[in-house]
């Protein structure tokens, strides 16, 4: 090849592999940058909110396993609205039981059609800053011992979802509702509160570390109720939510929408409140919300009671 030749094909070499990098730098400027995961932005805390009495921790013996249903942290109930709440039969220690054992009174659900609920075709995420823990259905038993925890032959059947979150995350209504509970009279529950909605269905938010609503009240959709706790028989901060057609409970996880896709918890070290002593945890200023570390998901299934 002569020394004219070779300079020709070097240089076509150069400016073909020139044309060639031109056009990967345009189709890289074509190709749309990967969308950046969504941010969940949670509503504020309620404010200003005047609480009702609290025992402290009121800790107790429960099916032989020592629990705590406290601190009591729910909304003050008097004037107007005692007299509204009272007039709807919302008053007293049998309110729980009429909501969840059988289909709730019916001017409960006719209250709730007369304030302007709208009956539910799906479900909101409860805790926008929360991952699921565990699903409805059965699940495996176990019992503690000396060596820790065994599996039994007994099966748990785990009435709802837990939904894991930090101490203090906020919880939204699934749905329109009359507020029909919100206190921590329930054993093993601890600060909860029950909605019923204008189909007739109860949904439960339960673990509560403080509620913010009042019986007789009517929430709207996405509206916060409460804060995420482990009051009552939980193991770590959770949502125990459950969802009551005609006093059942029913899975509730296909009718949930917008489920945020969220990392996984840390695996931070957490130490469970019903492992603390007596009188070595005081008791939070009223009116704030302790830090506290996302907690795993817990290995021992049989830990809710019934209402």
């Amino acid at each position: 090849m002569t020394r004219g030749a070779w300079t020709i094909a070097v240089t076509g070499a150069s400016l073909l592999l020139a044309l060639c990098a031109v056009r990967a730098a345009r189709a890289q400027d074509a190709t749309p940058a990967p969308e950046a995961p969504p941010t969940v932005t949670a509503p504020a805390r309620p404010e200003g909110i005047r609480w009702a009495s609290s025992s402290g921790r009121d800790c107790h013996v429960f099916h032989g396993r020592r629990m705590c249903e406290g601190p009591r942290r729910v909304p003050l109930l008097d004037g107007e609205a005692l007299a509204h709440a009272e007039s709807l039969g919302l008053i007293g220690g049998g309110v729980a039981r009429a909501a969840t054992a059988a289909a709730p009174p019916s001017r409960w659900v006719d209250a709730a059609r007369t304030a302007g609920a709208a009956a539910p075709e799906d479900l909101l995420w409860p805790v926008p800053e929360g991952r699921l823990w565990r699903g409805y259905g059965p699940r495996q038993g176990f019992r503690r011992t000396r060596h820790g925890l065994v599996r039994t032959r007994r099966r748990h059947m785990h009435q709802g979802v837990d939904i894991g979150a930090r101490q203090g995350s906020v919880i939204v209504a699934v749905a329109d509702g009359l507020v029909a509970y919100s206190d921590n009279g329930m054993s093993g529950y601890g600060n909860a509160v029950l909605l019923v909605h204008a189909d007739g269905a109860v949904s439960m938010y339960a673990h509560c570390y403080e509620t913010y609503v009042l019986p007789g009240q009517l929430v709207r959709r996405g509206q916060v109720i409460a804060a995420v706790g482990q009051t009552g028989i939980a193991h770590g901060a959770h949502l125990h939510f459950e969802y009551r057609e005609r006093g059942q409970t029913v899975d509730p996880y296909r009718r949930f929408t917008s489920i945020p896709e969220l990392p996984p918890l840390s695996s931070s070290s957490h130490r469970s409140r019903d492992s603390l002593p007596p009188g070595s945890e005081a008791e939070p200023d009223v009116g704030e919300v302790p830090a506290a570390p996302p907690a795993e998901p817990p290995s021992d299934t049989d830990h809710d009671a019934e209402p």
